[in-house]
């Protein structure tokens, strides 16, 4: 906000009646002030004018977030607000002092913008003690008598405000995170939007699988040098996965680690949609896990016993196959030998 008095229009949009807002949370404790508000009140001992202000500014700066100023006359001798409640309600009761009045409210505007400026501001918030207050009630209420021709009787007092309860009542703009903050918000909702996901993947598993049982979220192990390429895994492999979450997985998990148990399951079955392939694997009976794939890689596969024979196989053949044309070609070396040299 500007560092100058509200207008007219400001005031009544200020103090009109707000809606209707859920409760504000409550003040970070151990929060150190940063904003000092300044309430006053010039009711007449002699004359038909009075009025009030509340001034917010920051004490650092002395730059003035909140300010308004209230002069009616007539003045209605009705309720004067108290200037030792807090700084929201003591705004809200100014227009009981009787209806604004423009032209005499703007003349003292501009006593209370030249008596308030930044310098006082800034050693107000340094040492607002009772004597400074007085101090400052004394001269304010010196140059009104002086500009209206009016007696007074003032009454000002000092608050400090918090940057939280202005930020709660929209007088200010929360400042920007830190990047330690920004850091934790980015983990939070990754960690919020990863648990979504799971929990939509899971659905999805229950119903493309017909499964009745528990379903838990695996993530596939990658051997990107024995591995099989997951676009070639069938029904009976044995797939290394990692168990992930909570509850029912978290259990598993356990139970695999305290019995030493290598995370290797056999596929169940394979489901495929564009641009996605679920795989199932059997933990037990009640419990079968799923593996998200989004993208071609390499799984680890338990090498079964059949796979191993046929390996021993092709090993063997091979075998024979190399010694033989190692002996064919020693006895044509010998024909040639005998040829030339006997």
């Amino acid at each position: 906000m500007p560092n100058d008095i509200f207008t007219v229009q400001d005031v009544q949009d200020l103090t009109a009646k707000p809606k209707e807002v859920p409760p504000a949370e409550p003040v970070r404790k151990n929060e150190q002030p940063e904003f000092l508000a300044i309430k006053s009140t010039f009711t007449p001992s002699r004359g038909d004018m009075g009025g009030g202000f509340c001034v917010i500014f920051e004490g650092k700066t002395g730059r003035t977030v909140f300010q308004i100023f209230w002069l009616a006359k007539p003045y209605a001798a009705g309720q004067i607000p108290e200037v030792g409640k807090g700084w929201r309600n003591f705004v809200k009761a100014l227009p009981q002092m009787g209806p604004l009045d423009k032209d005499w409210g703007e003349r003292l505007q501009g006593q209370l913008k030249e008596i308030l400026n930044i310098d006082e501001k800034k050693k107000l918030y340094e040492n607002y003690t009772k004597v400074k207050i007085r101090q400052l009630e004394s001269i304010l209420r010196r140059s009104f008598e002086t500009t209206s021709q009016c007696v007074f009787t003032a009454t000002t007092d000092a608050e400090p405000v918090s940057r939280n309860e202005l930020e709660r009542a929209k007088v200010i703009k929360p400042l920007p995170p830190s990047p330690e903050e920004l850091a934790r918000q980015q983990k939070e909702k990754e960690e919020r939007e990863k648990a979504e996901r799971q929990e939509k993947e899971k659905e999805e598993a229950k119903k493309e699988g017909n499964f009745e049982g528990t379903i838990i979220m695996c993530t596939p192990l990658v051997d990107p040098v024995r591995g099989k390429a997951s676009s070639e895994i069938v029904p009976g492999d044995i797939i290394g996965v990692k168990i992930e979450g909570e509850g029912t997985s978290a259990l598993v998990q356990k139970y695999l680690i305290e019995n030493n148990i290598e995370p290797l399951f056999p596929v169940e079955e394979i489901k495929e949609t564009v641009g996605k392939k679920m795989i199932y694997i059997k933990i037990s009976d009640e419990i079968r896990g799923y593996v998200n794939i989004t993208k071609d890689i390499k799984i680890q596969v338990k090498e079964q016993p059949n796979q191993a024979k046929a390996k021993q196989g092709v090993s063997f053949m091979g075998d024979v196959f190399f010694f033989g044309l190692l002996g064919a070609a020693l006895i044509g070396l010998l024909f040639v030998i005998r040829y030339f040299f006997l």
